[in-house]
């Protein structure tokens, strides 16, 4: 399925609303019955796997609030469209975006083994993320920043610009002939598309000369020329990339990394002096090696959504999964009281190792028999295709919160950005965690691997 959807989340106070009609949106455009409907089950039939992108910010948890606002959207949707659990999938737009930029340099036999740098420019947000792309077409995300707020309302300008302009006052934008002006700017920009970005294109190689020329009429009497485009309303735009991209300088200098391919995202990246904004940003210029011009202005409209397409037709994965199931063997107190092993899975095969940077805690069994001064823990680990191994760690100093014996305990664990493995033990009833470090992943299932 192709589908490309959610731009970020507003404030606290929406999130919820937003989510519900975020889901009752993709009920109505994927599943819905009616006779007039257009929904893609009514023409195309049943769907089998979804995959929505979501901003690089959002997926990324970087809060313990948005990952509950994450899970929430995921299990709305879930419950919404009728859709198993397993055949649901959120990814970043940037590794949809990613993967779509792998899957057409392979159909034409190019390279892909590198660093690609995606810009992603849309109505409302600048976003800029840095992927290495493995061998095994893996996208794994170095570094990624954005600018929520860089003034990117371009149409929205122009607007209270060229009112301004004729009427020497602003126009409230609550009012109905605001409405008007900017669904007849949005329309008259995309119907002369072509011919504004002719005239674009001379006014940029003779600016003193084209000046003065309208590049948008629009609504009646309004315009836009085109020395106002330049002078006055890219400079907000220009001023939020160049923001990002100097921090990304600084991060790369810092970390001794570099970009082997450029590819800009998104309809506004369409937009000659948006392009040249970014390459001026990232000093290069559209001759270099790293910018394929061709490929940029005919593959990135609908990379987002064209990626999403082909992760859910399983055609490339491009996520780092891990290839065990992962658990510890615990005890619990029988109603005799009597101590019995359990084999407790908490990481499944198949997971994304991006989803375990953040904690997540299985709800059951809550274990009963632990001590209050933990001196090894026993890792489980299931092959699922030989015998399972088992491997006991030592732990220093490591003493629960609040112990009582008759208290409850949930566990999880998580994997940080340097591949080390934590256990996480958290007090059922305070909700008090234990943080245990285990060791490098790899050193825990290197029997396996030999």
């Amino acid at each position: 399925l192709l589908f490309r959807a959610l731009d970020d989340l507003n404030s606290q106070q929406q999130q919820c609303d937003r989510i519900s009609v975020t889901a009752d949106f993709l009920h109505e455009l994927l599943f819905s019955k009616t006779v007039e409907s257009s929904s893609f089950s009514q023409q195309k039939g049943n769907i089998e796997s979804l995959v929505i992108p979501i901003p690089e910010s959002y997926y990324r948890d970087i809060t313990q609030e948005e990952q509950q606002e994450r899970l929430r959207l995921e299990n709305l949707i879930v419950s919404k469209l009728g859709i198993e659990e397993n055949n649901i999938q959120l990814i970043s737009k940037s590794v949809a975006a990613a993967t779509y930029w792998l899957w057409e340099r392979q159909r034409q036999k190019q390279d892909t083994h590198g660093n690609l740098l995606l810009c992603n420019m849309g109505s409302s947000s600048f976003n800029l993320s840095l992927c290495s792309i493995s061998t095994t077409n893996k996208v794994k995300i170095l570094y990624s920043a954005s600018h929520p707020d860089a003034g990117f309302s371009f149409a929205r300008r122009c607007v209270q610009f060229a009112y301004e302009q004729k009427h020497q006052q602003i126009l409230n934008e609550q009012s109905p002939e605001f409405v008007r002006l900017l669904k007849d700017f949005e329309l008259k920009k995309v119907n002369s598309y072509e011919e504004s970005n002719s005239r674009l294109n001379t006014y940029l190689e003779m600016p003193e000369a084209m000046a003065e020329y309208n590049l948008y009429c629009f609504g009646g009497g309004y315009a836009v020329k085109c020395r106002d485009i330049t002078t006055e309303l890219l400079v907000p735009i220009e001023t939020g990339i160049n923001s990002v991209i100097q921090d990304f300088h600084i991060w790369m200098e810092s970390h001794q990394q570099s970009f082997d391919f450029l590819f800009l995202v998104g309809d506004f990246c369409q937009f000659i002096l948006t392009q040249n904004a970014i390459l001026a940003a990232l000093k290069i210029k559209k001759s270099d090696s790293r910018f394929e011009l061709n490929f940029n202005n005919t593959r990135s409209y609908f990379a987002i959504s064209h990626g999403a397409c082909v992760i859910a037709n399983n055609l490339i994965d491009p996520l780092e999964r891990c290839a065990y199931t992962v658990g510890i063997v615990a005890e619990n107190l029988n109603a005799n009281l009597e101590r019995e092993q359990h084999f407790i899975p908490i990481i499944q095969t198949g997971t994304n190792k991006d989803d375990l940077l953040n904690t997540r805690l299985i709800d059951k069994p809550l274990l009963t028999a632990f001590t209050e001064n933990i001196s090894t823990i026993t890792l489980w680990v299931d092959t699922h295709l030989q015998e399972s191994i088992f491997k006991e760690i030592k732990l220093i100093d490591v003493q629960l919160p609040n112990y009582s014996s008759e208290n409850y305990w949930r566990v999880g664990m998580q994997i940080s950005e340097s591949n080390i493995l934590y256990l996480v033990i958290e007090d059922f009833k305070d909700k008090q965690r234990l943080d245990c470090e285990l060791g490098l992943l790899e050193n825990i299932i290197s029997p396996i691997q030999k």
